[in-house]
C-alpha cells in the first residue's frame, strides 16, 4: 500500500452497521476514493486503490474484535 489509512480516516465507521455486505462495500468504495484521490488522482490501476482500501478496513475490523470469514473474506 502506497499510503496507510489513519484510525480517523476509519472513525466514522464504529458501528455495527458495518458488519453487513452492502456497508462494508460503501466504506470500502469511500476509502479507495479517499487513497485515489491521496496518490495524485492517477489514471487507470483502480484495483491499487481498491485493494488497499480493503486491507485498511480488514485490519480495523480484525483489530475491534470483529469476526471474518474463515478466509478473511469482507463480504461475507
Amino acid at each position: 500500500m502506497t499510503e496507510q489509512f489513519t484510525n480517523e480516516d476509519l472513525s466514522q465507521w464504529r458501528t455495527p452497521a458495518t458488519h453487513s455486505y452492502e456497508d462494508r462495500r460503501e466504506v470500502v468504495q469511500e476509502l479507495a476514493y479517499q487513497h485515489w484521490e491521496r496518490r495524485g488522482r492517477p489514471f487507470g490501476s483502480p484495483e491499487v486503490d481498491w485493494f488497499a482500501a480493503e486491507d485498511a478496513l480488514r485490519s480495523y475490523l480484525l483489530a475491534s474484535g470483529v469476526e471474518l470469514a474463515p478466509d478473511g473474506d469482507l463480504y461475507h
